[in-house]
């Protein structure tokens, strides 16, 4: 990676903890046919989908900032990392030696992936929008306990809160690999400003699910991390929480 100063310093790998890369889907190094050279078929044929070029290219980028992290911390080119979906149709490694967790989030133009050797994970990123329909998607999404603490809040906070809200749960449903096939009213997010996020109450699948809210450069942006957190003599010790900016097309 490249840093401040324009120099290239060592990217590090996921060897404790959880990392997160931020990736610059629109960064004008990313360029299509160089990204496109590291995907699979099955990547590229998604790709040529798109009917619109950004569209393609963020997709793209995305991909194959995927492979560059997965590489980095399998010390492998990105273009030789074999994945496959698991039964529930969540990304995985083919072919690791032992099991790298990993999750991929984009939305707009930026990306987030997140990855670790001990922890099953989610990651969910969301730019900030204004549904059109937002408290129709509050009554049929949010669980009661939700609903009732996301009335309480004045009409200048709901925006802000509800894409906070909104990642958190996308990322526990990540997490566990069943994706918005679970209902999202089905589990209940404690979600306070001043206060770590927490999982209230859901199926066993969550059960040990721990929550971060990652802080994300300027407004209008939301995301939020999920891992599975073993517990281990009655106590779930908190891993660190990284966060990196990735320039891998830079080097």
């Amino acid at each position: 990676m490249i840093d401040s100063a324009g120099r290239c310093m060592a990217c590090p790998a996921p060897n404790d903890g959880l990392h997160v890369w931020q990736v610059d889907l629109d960064d004008p190094h990313a360029r299509a046919d160089d990204c496109a050279q590291v995907l699979d078929a099955g990547e590229r044929a998604r790709a040529d989908r798109f009917a619109f070029a950004p569209l393609r290219q963020r997709y793209l980028a995305a991909h194959a900032a995927l492979r560059g992290v997965l590489g980095l911390s399998l010390g492998r080119a990105p273009d030789a990392i074999a994945l496959r979906t698991d039964a529930n149709g969540k990304p995985c490694l083919a072919d690791a030696p032992r099991p790298l967790h990993f999750n991929l989030s984009h939305s707009a133009g930026m990306a987030l992936v997140a990855v670790s050797w001990r922890h099953e994970v989610g990651v969910d990123l969301e730019r900030w929008s204004e549904p059109a329909h937002l408290m129709a998607m509050v009554g049929r999404y949010f669980s009661v306990s939700e609903k009732e603490a996301f009335w309480t809040l004045s009409d200048d906070q709901r925006m802000h809160v509800f894409h906070r809200w909104w990642t958190l749960k996308e990322a526990c449903l990540k997490a566990t690999g069943v994706g918005l096939r679970f209902p999202l009213d089905a589990f209940s997010v404690e979600f306070r400003p001043q206060f770590r996020p927490r999982l209230l109450d859901g199926p066993s699948t969550m059960q040990g699910l721990q929550l971060w809210s990652l802080d994300m450069p300027g407004a209008g942006w939301s995301a939020a991390l999920a891992w599975a957190q073993p517990q281990a003599n009655g106590v779930r010790p908190s891993p660190t929480v990284r966060q990196w900016s990735w320039q891998g097309w830079r080097i």
